[in-house]
């Protein structure tokens, strides 16, 4: 393993920037009151504080703000997509009566956190600072519950919409049209051109054309909601079009038909190459690496139980019945580089393996500059913090 991505000791200077940087300022837990909050306690940072307005901090771990109407599936999505909950036992979830947030820290590019907010939040309360939350705002994912009325949640979705542009015009907004899978498959595209309508119109009218929302099918029965958290969280990557390229020049030198790079955690693609994504092709790949890490498992640990189980070694390959092989490496001990190669080119094992590994050193490069700039930024977070304010000058709110 690269040096870069072995975990370093932490000094006492090191673990305060990572205590500040998860410091919150601003407004708590919607609804609960200071004491609900999702504040780590072993962090030193004051009781009931959050920071909504610090852009170092988001800009280094970019938010995504979770929304919709309750019941509208928002926690089950969640605990599906990065908690490997089965999707039946999220039928036992209670409903979410305040805002939750995780840090989720797979590796360096997927690197956000996720707030969750409760169906009934009111944007004319008083108490809810929504200029606070929507002002460090990377994407904005509202779900809609597909098999409901949704004429309510449309209209929520337009004053969310209205609301956070005012605000932040750089946030994504991204509409989860969710639990299609009890829809026919007709059904589903009428539904999703009669949202997709409805909303272009009324953001029409209010004179907002300029805002642009995009829709997504999802399920949790399925990979939909992997493919479409996929897709925004690509959108908060800098690196993105660097990650392709790379991809690009991997493939075209290797004779490989398509390729993923999969964050291994979570199953999300955080980059391919430019050839059209097929979702039976992101189905094999999602099946291809949750059979390497439970083999892994069981095979790959000591018998003490040290070790990894997915390491600078692991590797797969697994040929299909129409001749074409699945070609599964290690890039970084987050990462994952999963292949679709014919039979006759794959014959050149080690032409692929040698280019692998050019791309693989290319990689590094990318996450080395990446943990600069993390580096550089808590610096001046810290810094600023010290002086008693926010980067952007406004003075630190305590509840």
């Amino acid at each position: 393993m690269s040096q870069v991505l072995k975990p370093q000791p932490q000094d006492e200077d090191d673990a305060e920037e990572e205590e500040e940087e998860d410091e919150l300022v601003g407004l708590a837990d919607y609804g609960d009151g200071p004491d609900s909050s999702d504040a780590d306690p072993d962090s030193g940072t004051e009781e009931g504080v959050l920071d909504f307005s610090d852009p170092f901090s988001t800009e280094v771990k970019p938010r995504i703000l979770l929304m919709g109407l309750r019941r509208s599936g928002k926690s089950s999505i969640q605990k599906v997509v990065f908690h490997k909950m089965s999707p039946n036992e999220t039928l036992f979830l209670e409903s979410t009566n305040k805002i939750c947030r995780e840090d989720v820290s797979n590796s360096s590019f997927v690197n956000f956190q996720i707030w969750d907010f409760p169906g009934q939040i009111d944007f004319f309360d008083p108490t809810f600072d929504y200029e606070m939350i929507f002002r460090g705002t990377g994407a904005l994912i509202f779900v809609i519950d597909s098999q409901d009325d949704y004429m309510e949640a449309l209209a929520r979705l337009h004053l969310t919409v209205t609301r956070a542009y005012k605000v932040n015009t750089d946030i994504n907004f991204e509409v989860f049209i969710h639990k299609v899978d009890g829809l026919s498959d007709d059904h589903k595209i009428e539904t999703q051109r009669d949202i997709h309508q409805r909303a272009n119109d009324d953001l029409a009218d209010a004179g907002l054309e300029k805002i642009h929302l995009s829709f997504y099918l999802t399920s949790i029965y399925d990979h939909s909601i992997f493919e479409a958290f996929s897709k925004v969280v690509q959108k908060l990557i800098p690196q993105l079009p660097t990650l392709e390229n790379l991809l690009n020049i991997f493939i075209s030198n290797s004779g490989i038909e398509k390729a993923f790079l999969f964050d291994v955690v979570s199953k999300i693609y955080i980059a391919t190459d430019s050839t059209p994504v097929d979702m039976q092709t992101y189905e094999l790949c999602c099946d291809m690496i949750d059979v390497v890490i439970d083999i892994s498992c069981i095979y790959g640990l000591k018998e003490d139980g040290a070790g990894t189980p997915y390491d600078k070694e692991s590797t797969a390959i697994i040929k299909l019945n129409n001749t074409t092989v699945l070609y599964l490496k290690e890039v970084t001990k987050f990462l994952a580089l999963v292949c679709f190669v014919r039979e006759e080119s794959f014959e050149r094992k080690g032409l692929i393996d040698y280019n692998f590994h050019c791309f693989r050193k290319a990689i590094h490069e990318v996450f080395e500059v990446r943990m600069k700039v993390v580096k550089s930024r808590k610096v001046q977070n810290r810094l600023q913090k010290k002086k008693g304010a926010t980067p952007n000058g406004a003075p630190r709110v305590l509840l």
